[in-house]
Order: C-alpha cells, then structure tokens, then sequence
C-alpha cells in the first residue's frame, strides 16, 4: 500500500504473518516462558510515574481499534500509561507538530512510510532500548522486519511491525452465478485472471458490469518489488523493463471490451465491488474488515481466491506492507513507549486483533493465522485460507519523495499509454516529470 495512505481515520489495516512456530511443549515453550519472565523482571524496574503519551496515525485506523487493541490493553498492564491518540488534520499534521516543538512520543505508519519522519530526525535505532526490555525480536517474522531495517544502511530498527497486509481477489458470487461462469481458483496468473474477467464483462439490463479491476496501477507493482523513485540516488526508476511489462499488464486488464473505468487518476473500484455490485472481481488489500461486513449485510454475497502471479513470480501476493509503531527520537518516555509496543505487540493482543478484526499478525506463531477472523460471523465459510498461498518478497526502501504527487504523474502517463501514446515515450515523460518534482520539492 502506497498512494491513497492518507491519515483517514476510517481506512483499515491488516497483518500478515508465514508460519515457523512458537507455541509448542517442551524447550521451545521453556525459552518463551524464560523470555517472558525476563521481560516482566526488567518491566518492573522501570519508571511508574503516571505519563501520557502521543500516538500521531499517519496510516489510518479506527479510534474504536485504538482503544481495543492499544489503549485498553495498555492501561490494563499498565495503569500509570496514558495514550492520547492525535487527529492529523489543519494544523495538526506532523509538519506543524515538529515546528509548535510538540513531536509525539509513537508514530503509526507504514513501512514505507517511514522515510517522511527521517526527513524530520524523528527516527532512531531502537534496537538498544528493544534490548534492554527483553524484546525477543525472534517472534516477528524476519521478512517484515528486514522491510524496515531495509530504510537504513545499518540496518537499524527504526519501528516493530503491528500488523501487515495481503492481497487477495475478492469476486461477487452471483454476477459469475448469473453469467454461468466458474468462481476465480487458487494459483491463477494474470493472463489466467484476464481471459476469466472477460467471460463476466458484459451489459444486461441496461447494466454495465465489469469483469476485473486491479485497484491501481501501483498495486501491480508490489510483487515485482519496484518503487517509483530510487531511494538511493532519489531520482526516478520508473523508465524499466519492470514497469514496461506492468503497463503493459494494467492495459491488457482495462482495455477488455466494457472494463475501462470512468478515470484512471480518480479510479476507486472499491466502491463498483461492495456497494453497486456491479464488478465482478477486485483484486486488492485486506478487505476483512473494511466495509465488507456492511457490504455482505446488504446483499453482497462474495467470497475471496488466491491473489493472482506473474507468471516469472508465482505464489506472491505483493511486497511487505506493514502498519508500525515507532518511537520518536524526541520522546522524553522512551521506556513507556517500548512498554506499549511490548503489550500491543504481544501474543495474547495479536490473537485479539486476529479473531476480532482479521487483521493478519507480524508474528511467527500459527495460531494468528488459523484463528484469523474467528469472532467475525460473517466470515464463517470463506475461503479465507487461499490467502495464505501466497506470500510477499521483501519490501523495497522507499524514497520520502515517493508521494501522491508522483503517484498522480505515474497515472497520467499510463492514461497516455492507454490512449496511443508509445510505452517508451510515456514512461520516458514520466521519468522526466517526476525528476523535475523531486527536484522543486527539494528548493522548497
């Protein structure tokens, strides 16, 4: 997830996690009892004064998630523990906190995200402090956590992972029972996918329904793991063979007779799968605990299949993207802050944020998969396990450059290409442009 993560208090987030286990008998469960035990130990010795601390969102989650899975667990371990969740808005924006010397104590981001924050010195290395907690940072699945050491040539650990996303189809199951067509399976490619959307591309009563929509341009490039701007040099990588196989991707999918959407730089399928139903297949985020619920309540009766492959990439869903926590190098409570993350970051609060919110955990123990979603109803019978067939590769270091300004000429010059112009002139322009951006960003 990228372009469109603004600060929207009512997007949603998701986890993700591979298997090795951690529950178990004998000297596995010994050492995380041991671990446990340490980390209490060392807890204790810490300050007890009452404080409260600032958690700014830069991603979007809902205050009721907030409470349940931050706030309340937090004051339940420990009382002495306010957290005060800020409203990003006029004013408010991390920008204005930093220049009123008001920076908050925790940032909520991305992966990807974290670049804004270097650029205000909000970032450190907390791998000391993690230490001196007795984190065990062997829980978390080593894929997402590389995805945030990738940030820094030290490989320093600037946040811990909460929760991470996967992507998946989601189809109506009566638009394919309509037109006799058979429900999207497990290990399709996209050319597979393709040849399926068009047999459910049609017009019939006077309504237009489309077979297919990728959400974005840029969600085809997750599973190639490539980014808009170089975070090395911050000039722009889109003039590549990667991009050039993903353009030619988007057009084969929009150009099926009856499947453009209205505008490309506007586009949000979202609301043609769950609310019109008139789209027969979305391929997109964690979806779980969106609208979905609302959606299946008023008549959508849908179910989810395997993320299409790129045929040179099977079983890959997209790179890391995971919802962090940060501490800011500018908090006076670090010690409290590293006590939040340890409580939301751990098991009993993970299998929480399964079972009641479907969001899928950064932590190595199976049990966060297998109870995904198991105190959501409406979720009963899914094919929720086709999820977990595939996986992300790791996540790329994104430039702070990497914004929707970029993403906006990134649209542009595939409309261009959709409607004539040559693929390497388009991507070329695109080059050019997001150059001259980074360029004017940097005088500013």
């Amino acid at each position: 997830m990228k372009a469109g993560k603004a600060a929207t208090m009512k997007s949603i987030l998701a986890g993700f996690c591979i298997l090795p286990a951690l529950a178990g008998c004998g000297p596995a469960k010994e050492t995380v009892e041991k671990a446990a035990e340490k980390a209490t130990e060392k807890a204790e010795a810490f300050d007890t004064s009452p404080v409260k601390l600032s958690l700014f969102p830069a991603v979007g989650i809902e205050e009721k998630d907030v409470s349940r899975l931050f706030i309340e667990p937090v004051k339940k371990k420990y009382p002495h523990i306010d957290i005060e969740l800020l409203k990003p808005g006029k004013g408010t924006m991390i920008q204005d906190l930093v220049a009123a010397g008001q920076p908050p104590d925790l940032l909520y981001t991305w992966n990807g995200g974290l670049s804004t924050f270097q650029a205000y010195d909000l970032l450190y290395d907390m791998t000391p402090l993690a230490a001196r907690h007795g984190a065990d940072l062997s829980r978390f699945e080593p894929v997402v956590l590389d995805s945030i050491r990738v940030l820094s040539g030290q490989r320093e650990l600037y946040a811990l992972p909460f929760t991470v996303q996967f992507n998946a189809i989601y189809y109506n199951k009566d638009l394919f029972d309509r037109f006799g067509v058979p429900y999207p399976s497990d290990g399709m490619t996209w050319e597979e996918t393709i040849e399926l959307a068009k047999r459910v591309t049609r017009s019939e009563g006077g309504v237009s329904y489309r077979g297919l929509d990728p959400e974005a341009v840029s969600r085809l490039s997750k599973p190639l793991g490539i980014t808009y701007v170089n975070s090395g040099n911050e000039r722009s990588a889109i003039d590549t063979d990667e991009w050039r196989r993903l353009f030619e991707l988007a057009r084969s999918i929009y150009s099926i007779p009856g499947n453009k959407p209205g505008n490309f730089l506007n586009a949000n399928a979202k609301p043609a799968f769950l609310k019109d139903q008139n789209l027969a297949m979305i391929t997109t985020i964690n979806l779980l605990n969106l609208a979905l619920e609302e959606a299946a309540a008023g008549g959508l009766n849908w179910d989810v299949a395997q993320y299409p492959s790129y045929k040179e990439k099977p079983n890959v869903y997209g790179h890391v993207d995971a919802h962090v926590l940060a501490i800011t190098k500018t908090s006076k409570h670090k010690d409290q802050a590293m006590q939040v993350l340890q409580v939301v970051t751990s098991d009993e609060v993970q299998l929480l944020s399964a079972r009641t919110t479907a969001r899928l955990s950064p932590l190595q123990n199976p049990e966060m998969k297998k109870q995904l979603g198991a105190d959501m109803p409406f979720l009963k019978g899914k094919r929720l396990e086709s999820i977990f067939k595939s996986s992300p590769v790791p996540a790329p270091a994104y430039s702070r450059y990497e914004d929707s300004a970029v993403n906006q000429i990134v649209l542009k010059s595939f409309e261009d290409y959709f409607n004539g112009q040559d693929l390497n002139s388009a991507l070329r322009d695109a080059d050019q442009k997001i150059n001259r951006h980074i360029e004017d960003s940097k005088s500013k």
